[in-house]
């Protein structure tokens, strides 16, 4: 028989894990939701604008975002031109990472100074 004090203790280190898992199931049903309203034209786009920190690290993703996919060609827009030129650098390892990622084609990476509708 566990004493009041056992079962609180027992009650909170489940409940993390209770919690990881119900995030877990809400965050499915989120990503269902998304890839069906984007549709088969908007998918591969919304695939990558989800990995995009995975795909360029966490400080590049701050500092930049995927605009389009046109053509095998991925359009992002950089904070300025200092991010900008760290990006032209980093193009082949980008692509190549993109590729082994998702398995697809992507022939080039276009950058245009654009903060507006990135997120904060």
């Amino acid at each position: 028989m566990h004493s009041k004090k056992g079962v609180r203790a027992d009650l909170f280190s489940v409940t993390p894990f209770v919690y990881y898992m119900a995030l877990n199931q809400i965050n499915s049903h989120i990503r269902h939701v998304i890839d069906h309203l984007a549709g088969e034209k908007f998918k591969r786009f919304v695939k990558l604008y989800s990995a995009w920190k995975g795909v360029v690290g966490e400080l590049l993703a701050e500092r930049s975002h995927p605009i389009k996919i046109e053509r095998d060609t991925l359009f992002v827009g950089v904070e300025n031109s200092a991010w900008m030129q760290e990006l032209i650098l980093l193009k082949p390892q980008i692509i190549q990472k993109y590729r082994a990622q998702f398995d697809e084609e992507l022939r080039d990476i276009v950058l245009v100074i654009n903060s507006k509708g990135k997120k904060k």
